[in-house]
């Protein structure tokens, strides 16, 4: 997993506003930063991949259907945060927000109901930005 947005990102990213690009309201999978599209294209500057935004499982082109891959695991979010400096206690707690992560995002997989996945969207988000917080 990439690391948390860096001031490198950030520039990319106001680069291609400067370029005509959009910054979508939707994030990365991966470093949760945002995407930008531009004519169709969507890029994530921090983890420097293209993606392509489909409203379900039956629009995902099928040369890209046998190329998804499975919802990260804790320990694999976990190299995205640095918790060396924490107290043991505060480690658990960051590994307990990493699995609880990692449980939502399954559910938010096979979720279907827009108030559903606006509610886990919004859970991942809170869990995200206290790992961030105990990360700082």
């Amino acid at each position: 997993m990439s690391p948390p947005e860096t001031d490198d990102s950030i520039k990319a990213g106001a680069d291609l506003l400067l370029k005509g690009w959009k910054m979508l309201n939707k994030a990365c999978p991966t470093c949760f930063q945002p995407l930008y599209e531009n004519q169709g294209k969507v890029v994530c500057v921090n983890c420097k991949k293209d993606y392509v935004l489909v409203d379900s499982a039956s629009e995902i082109p099928s040369n890209l259907k046998n190329h998804t891959s499975p919802a990260a695991q804790p320990s694999e979010l976990a190299d995205a945060f640095d918790f060396t400096n924490l107290p043991p206690t505060l480690v658990d707690t960051a590994n307990i927000m990493l699995e609880k992560i990692s449980k939502l995002n399954a559910i938010l997989n096979d979720a279907t109901d827009p108030k559903e996945i606006s509610e886990l969207s919004s859970a991942i988000n809170s869990l995200v930005n206290s790992l961030r917080s105990l990360a700082s």
